[in-house]
């Protein structure tokens, strides 16, 4: 009689586990926009071999930081760690990989070197939002120590995100734009050249996870964390260019 009755117990036990597991909780991310197509791409993996739904919004990152105050249910942050740091909402940061500011060019320029940005046929040049976005402030530095601010005065455009950067070199409204190198890899075929600034006219960007004090469920939140270190996950973060 036991014998029978133990499969059955364990059966429903194990029925229990899988759909609690299955309806768990919903974890919430919010990411800089310049990393959508990483940060999409690393979800879709995770959830093929989870029960963990995950979602994610985007903007630069001050609106990253409004989301993260104003909706409570946001457990995970990803983005520059120099501008998470401040905001002081995270208990710790893991590292996902280094930043790269690359200079995209609209199609039929070419350009060896940012100093020529200076020459008549770059008369509009877009970049991120100085203020709000990392790659924006990465820009503004390299180009002010290069000597460079000064003399681009008055071509320089603001924009509020990378992806929007990426959106006017496309479509030929700039003749050039500051991007991260994932944005610059996926403009390949509707852009013109890219070149990749000196990484010491800019301080570092050092890509990270910012784990938010006391928010979502600690065991989803872990799942993900460990999944960012399997080889699947590093070779989707290294085949966008960081």
């Amino acid at each position: 009689m036991i014998r029978r009755i133990l499969p059955r117990l364990l059966a429903a036990a194990l029925g229990l586990c899988l759909s609690a597991a299955q309806a768990g909780d919903t974890l919430l991310l919010a990411a800089g926009a310049g990393y959508r197509k990483p940060v999409l791409e690393l979800l879709e993996d995770f959830q093929k071999n989870s029960p963990i739904r995950v979602e994610a919004s985007f903007g630069n990152m001050k609106q990253v930081e409004t989301q993260a105050r104003q909706n409570p249910d946001i457990a995970l942050l990803i983005g520059d760690q120099a501008f998470l740091e401040p905001m002081a909402l995270a208990e710790r940061f893991v590292p996902l990989g280094q930043g790269r500011l690359v200079l995209v060019t609209a199609q039929g320029q070419g350009i060896n070197a940012l100093d020529e940005l200076q020459q008549p046929r770059f008369k509009r040049i877009a970049m991120p939002d100085r203020t709000k976005a990392v790659y924006g402030k990465a820009a503004a530095t390299c180009l002010q120590r290069l000597g460079l601010d000064k003399p681009l005065q008055g071509r320089v455009l603001e924009v509020a995100t990378v992806p929007q950067v990426g959106q006017y070199i496309s479509s030929g409204e700039v003749d050039a734009g500051f991007v991260n190198r994932t944005q610059a890899l996926a403009l390949q075929g509707r852009a013109g050249a890219s070149l990749e600034a000196p990484q010491d006219c800019y301080d570092p960007i050092q890509m990270s996870v910012g784990v938010l004090k006391q928010r979502g469920n600690a065991q989803a939140v872990q799942a993900f964390l460990d999944y960012l270190q399997t080889p699947a996950a590093r070779q989707i973060i290294q085949r966008n260019g960081m």
